[in-house]
């Protein structure tokens, strides 16, 4: 049992593992613009272009701001990403929260266990990995 245990953690380990949680937004916010707060603790230096990538493909365009919040950001969205290393950077973690003033209307979280493992996937660009959770929390398709 022990080592059955072990081969299935030892399994993980080396796999790698991507756990998406995602709280989409419902469809009666229809979202054209959006403002994006500046998280300057987040050191994943293209995470905000992959985003605003991936937010256009959707139709919505966006902006980045300082706090306070503009006056005319009807939605909003703040972020928080993490990077781990291996052969060269790649995000670890990330999560984003999207409001309508500051009622939270969506929430998503991109995770790897185990940072990854030795799946040479977790390289992968922001895009890449963010696209399937942005279309999740805008709601099309998983």
């Amino acid at each position: 049992m022990l080592l059955k245990a072990f081969a299935i953690s030892l399994l993980l380990t080396l796999a790698g593992c991507t756990n998406i949680k995602v709280e989409p937004v419902d469809r009666q916010y229809q979202i054209s613009k959006l403002c994006i707060e500046e998280n300057p603790k987040v050191v994943v230096g293209d995470f905000v272009d992959g985003l605003q990538s991936l937010l256009r493909k959707h139709g919505i365009e966006s902006r980045l701001y300082a706090t306070p919040v503009p006056s005319s950001c009807e939605y909003r969205l703040s972020y928080n990403a993490t990077r781990s290393w291996d052969i060269s950077a790649y995000i670890s973690d990330a999560s984003v929260w999207l409001y309508k003033g500051d009622q939270k209307i969506g929430f998503a979280q991109y995770h790897l266990t185990a940072e990854g493992g030795l799946d040479m996937s977790k390289l992968a660009t922001v895009e890449e990995k963010m696209g399937p959770v942005i279309n999740q929390l805008l709601g099309q398709g998983k």
